[in-house]
């Protein structure tokens, strides 16, 4: 990093093909949340369920068990500029036909479930591809920054979606909201086109050779060690903090009675939190730094889960929210860079893959927050979960730093 971070921040956005992927982030992100509530709200309205709207989250989050290693193994082979430009014109004609379909009353639940599957698809794809793209912008030795100036956004859209959303919907109704979600993916599909192409030579030394080359894990990643430790991480921080966040609606309505415009307010803490988190990964984070962050992110989650379960109230809760946004933050906006300067670049693609794979056991811990909440008193379903979250990540640290890359390196640092 310069000695002026940023500064160095706004040498990333005076790259063209940087900002562009900037924009389509941006308008992706924000489209992302804005469904995410809509829908959630359209299908309670056509079914009355509450399992139903649930399962939305759980179709949401399966392409990435399902179709993640499949869609990193296209990353490895075909050129990803036009990835981005099919799937976000994909998109763009999927919330177009929806547009149509609510705006005519012809839209039912498996509509709805059909567009929440494409939709994670879509956000399966982000990864391996718009954020490599991101990489490919801005140079390897601005990986840190850029991801992170980049996840702010993200967290920034998350903030103001739960916010957004029911007014928008209540303003515009769920065609108005489609309406808005296709244009956000024309102009996402626009801003793709115009990428600086990839020269040839360099995807045909990236790509695998053969299809069953480029469907199958490598051993690089098989045998690696360290790899094996950040996949870890990945697990616990999906099985146990990440699934805490989506609780807050029902502790805000079990535990505190709120009112449901302050149960968003309290939601959108964590987007705040971490915006902000995201921010300060952008500017104080380096390759040498990215695991520290990317351990230390669910660490500090998970702690103050813990200590708010002893005093679980409002003021409380208000403050916690927000330093578990920026906690979260540390871990997510150093995902990709992490696993991206583990892998050779002709792996990447199958290794955002298996990560894509590892996330999507975030389906397993909804469950077990569910379950937890559900059968015992808010405190001691949150002790449990960070009991056992931390207890598996302080095994992880324990492997990682005598894993043998660590040891040789600081052998080679000392001699």
């Amino acid at each position: 990093m310069s000695a002026n971070p940023f500064s160095a921040a706004g040498q990333l956005f005076r790259i063209p093909d940087y900002r562009r992927l900037w924009v389509a982030g941006a308008l992706t992100g924000m489209t992302r949340w804005l469904e995410f509530i809509a829908l959630g709200i359209f299908a309670y309205e056509l079914t009355r369920s509450p399992p139903l709207v649930a399962l939305l989250a759980v179709i949401r989050i399966a392409p990435y068990l399902l179709l993640g290693f499949f869609i990193g193994a296209l990353a490895d082979r075909f050129d990803r500029r036009q990835l981005l430009v099919v799937t976000s014109f994909s998109l763009a004609l999927v919330t177009l036909t929806m547009t149509v379909l609510t705006a005519t009353g012809h839209a039912t639940y498996t509509t709805v479930a059909v567009v929440t599957f494409l939709s994670g698809i879509s956000w399966t794809i982000d990864m391996p591809v718009r954020r490599r793209l991101v990489v490919d912008a801005a140079g390897e030795a601005n990986i840190a920054s850029a991801l992170g100036f980049d996840n702010a956004t993200t967290y920034a859209t998350r903030a103001l979606g739960p916010l957004m959303g029911g007014a928008t919907y209540q303003l515009l109704g769920i065609e108005g909201i489609y309406a808005l979600i296709a244009l956000s993916y024309l102009i996402s599909t626009e801003m793709a086109v115009r990428l600086t192409p990839t020269p040839r030579s360099i995807q045909a030394d990236d790509a695998p050779r053969g299809i069953l080359a480029a469907l199958s894990i490598p051993r690089e990643l098989i045998f690696n060690r360290r790899f094996a430790i950040i996949m870890g991480i990945t697990l616990v921080h999906n099985l146990c903090s990440f699934p805490f966040l989506t609780m807050v609606p029902v502790i805000s309505q079990k535990d505190f009675m709120l009112a449901p415009y302050l149960v968003g307010a309290m939601s959108s803490l964590e987007g705040i939190g971490g915006t902000l988190g995201a921010i300060l990964v952008g500017v104080m984070a380096s390759e040498r730094t990215l695991f520290r962050f990317y351990f230390l992110g669910p660490v500090a989650m998970l702690t103050f889960v813990l200590l708010l379960s002893f005093n679980l109230t409002v003021p409380m809760a208000i403050p916690s929210l927000i330093l578990m946004g920026a906690a979260a933050a540390s871990f997510s906006a150093t995902q990709y860079a992490l696993v991206h300067v583990s892998a050779p670049p002709e792996h990447r693609g199958r290794a955002t893959g298996v990560l894509s794979m590892f996330i999507g056991s975030a389906m397993l811990g909804h469950y077990i927050a569910g379950q937890l909440f559900g059968a015992y008193p808010s405190p001691i379903a949150m002790r449990i979960i960070a009991g056992g979250g931390l207890i598996a990540m302080g095994v992880l640290g324990l492997l990682w730093i005598t894993s043998p890359g660590r040891a040789q390196k600081a052998a080679t640092a000392t001699g």
